[in-house]
């Protein structure tokens, strides 16, 4: 099977279908923070080199944030074009509801970045077996439980007290995401030790480099980012 390829002009959520009414909600949203005037300048102080520079400070932080957005947008949008076989409609249609959510999470990140955005990243899921529904299942639940402790991780470090604001709201968003799936993999474990602390009851939160080692598995882009706050 042939998987998507992310900078690709012709990916599925690209095609304006199924996602204009969250994507306009969040750019409505990014718009609101655009009038506080808190939109980002250009990246400044690029590194020479093959490696993809994300920035420093809060623009590192929300670079950092739109990698994993870019991340989840192009799983969900792959497990929704090449459906896993005994897929229902249930199931389907939450699929389909959180690949438009997470192009939503990506385009106000976007919007937020303005012109300090990096380019589309090079994803690579070819560890996961989209036609086969453990293999989704278990990706999708290891994907949110990743991006869940690296936005908790990288709400504390913002400057901007309105980054943090947005990014703590988003992140309610993906813990639902991955309570649901961590159900689906094994019921009643959404709160598990592994998932949430057993001392105060409040998700793990990892730091953003630690996340975006992580996350680099599926990633074939290379990042500078040695000005990320961790």
């Amino acid at each position: 099977m042939e998987i998507l390829k992310a900078p690709e002009t012709h990916q599925v959520e690209e095609m304006g279908k199924g996602f204009d009414v969250s994507r306009r909600r969040f750019l409505q949203l990014a718009g609101g923070l655009t009038g506080a005037g808190i939109v980002l300048a250009s990246c400044q102080g690029r590194t020479p080199g093959s490696d993809v520079y994300i920035g420093e400070g809060d623009v590192a932080l929300l670079n950092y944030i739109y990698i994993l957005q870019q991340l989840e947008a192009f799983f969900y949008t792959q497990a929704v074009a090449t459906p896993y076989y005994g897929l229902n409609q249930s199931e389907s249609d939450c699929l389909t509801d959180l690949r438009d959510q997470e192009i939503a999470h990506r385009e106000y990140i976007k919007t937020l970045l303005g012109t300090s955005a990096i380019p589309n990243i090079v994803i690579n899921f070819s560890n996961t077996t989209f036609a086969d529904r453990t293999s989704v299942i278990s990706s999708a639940a290891a994907l949110e439980d990743l991006v869940v402790t690296g936005l908790l991780g990288a709400a504390a470090l913002f400057k901007n007290t309105d980054y943090a604001l947005a990014v703590s709201k988003m992140v309610t968003v993906e813990a639902r995401h991955s309570a649901y799936f961590r159900d689906l993999v094994n019921y009643n474990s959404f709160g598990s030790s592994s998932a949430v602390s057993t001392i105060n009851g409040i998700d793990i939160a990892n730091s953003p480099s630690a996340v975006l080692s992580l996350a680099q598995a599926y990633i074939q882009t290379k990042f500078d980012s040695s000005k990320l706050p961790s």
